[in-house]
């Protein structure tokens, strides 16, 4: 009986995968892309955090070791370039986005899908690239 579980366990996560596994783990930031028009960060502290990490999990989000409540993670779909100039005071060029992003609501800030295992996150005024860390074998 137990195997019986484990199987229709096991096929109900491969049927139904997580619809938030493309945000939750942990993300390295690689890069700083741009700022926002105003920004509450200088350019060389936004360049300190290039190598940081933002770990995004269901119960909670922690940013350079900065926890956020827990996110509500949800996601809406938007012109790029409308979006950043009328949420941000931003300009899409320098970002490498989509015309059309999906935008990840994460409490504390957000995130927009940028690829598999990539996402731009936007902390303090700056945007910055970012990508996914494998998982670690238990």
């Amino acid at each position: 009986m137990t195997a019986l579980t484990t199987l229709a366990a096991h096929s109900a996560q491969t049927a139904h995968p997580d619809k938030d596994a493309d945000i939750l783990g942990t993300w390295t930031l690689t890069k700083v892309l741009d700022s926002a028009d105003i920004a509450s960060l200088t350019d060389e502290q936004a360049a300190a955090l290039v190598g940081k990490t933002m770990l995004v999990r269901r119960d909670g989000v922690v940013f350079n070791g900065e926890p956020c409540r827990e996110p509500e993670l949800t996601r809406h779909r938007e012109d790029a370039a409308k979006y950043m100039r009328e949420g941000y005071h931003a300009r899409v060029g320098y970002l490498g986005l989509p015309e059309t992003i999906t935008v990840i609501d994460l409490d504390c800030t957000e995130a927009v899908l940028k690829g598999k295992g990539k996402i731009v996150v936007f902390w303090s005024g700056y945007f910055f690239d970012a990508m996914k860390k494998p998982p670690t074998k238990r």
